[in-house]
């Protein structure tokens, strides 16, 4: 198992494909959040801040990076960003303070997505958006363990490959209806799906992308528990 993960990672980063997958996120970012003059972001999952930091250069913006591991903050020296560290099923700010919530390659990560997303609909200002990126659980070989049709495995069999993989908090819940599903109890419109293939032009051939971006725009407040 860890045999094939290595190799099919040491591939991808010599092809550098995840400094590309952030940059071209970054730029995703950026472009979506148009002139960005002072608003307040808040990047949920941030990691060492890659994202934050971007906007930080490009925008007049006040961003907050949370994340609920201190250790990825040490990392990085040079932060333009706030960095707070917090669990995001319970996020430490007051209600409707944020216009725009980042939540990158995370909500697969959470026991409990719909706890998260309504802590979500709570700190986003009325007409602010969430921009989501999910990736596809659901494609031929799952992107985080890289196990194939991991998906369609009954649990008892999937639990044991996640638990002997390095990711033992992927939550195969996370699919692109559900997370839309999600989203709608809590008070969001979906307005915008754009398909993910990591500039790899070939996977364009298959029916299935490597994942999506995903904005919702807070209309309403209708939080509901899982």
């Amino acid at each position: 198992m860890s045999l094939i993960y290595n190799s099919i990672v040491s591939v991808l980063q010599r092809i550098n494909i995840y400094d590309k997958r952030n940059l071209s996120y970054s730029l995703k970012i950026s472009l979506l959040i148009n002139d960005g003059k002072g608003k307040a972001i808040l990047d949920i999952g941030a990691g060492p801040g890659y994202i934050a930091n971007t906007l930080c250069k490009k925008k007049k913006v006040f961003v907050v990076g949370l994340d609920i591991d201190r250790r990825v903050f040490k990392s990085n020296k040079f932060r333009l960003f706030h960095p707070i560290v917090a669990d995001a099923h319970h996020l430490p700010f007051k209600n409707e303070v944020f216009d725009v919530i980042l939540f990158i390659s995370c909500i697969e990560h959470l026991d409990h997505p719909l706890t998260a997303i309504n802590e979500i609909s709570r700190i986003t200002k009325r007409n602010g958006f969430c921009i989501t990126q999910l990736p596809n659980l659901q494609w031929l070989m799952e992107p985080h363990t890289k196990f194939p049709l991991l998906y369609f495995i009954p649990h008892r069999f999937s639990s044991i490959i996640l638990k002997s993989s390095r990711y033992t908090s992927v939550n195969l819940k996370a699919t692109l209806k559900n997370v839309i599903l999600w989203f709608a109890k809590a008070g969001f419109t979906n307005t915008q799906r754009k398909k993910i293939y990591h500039d790899l032009k070939i996977f364009k051939l298959l029916p299935w992308p490597l994942g999506w971006f995903l904005i919702f725009h807070k209309k309403s407040d209708r939080r509901i528990s899982d």
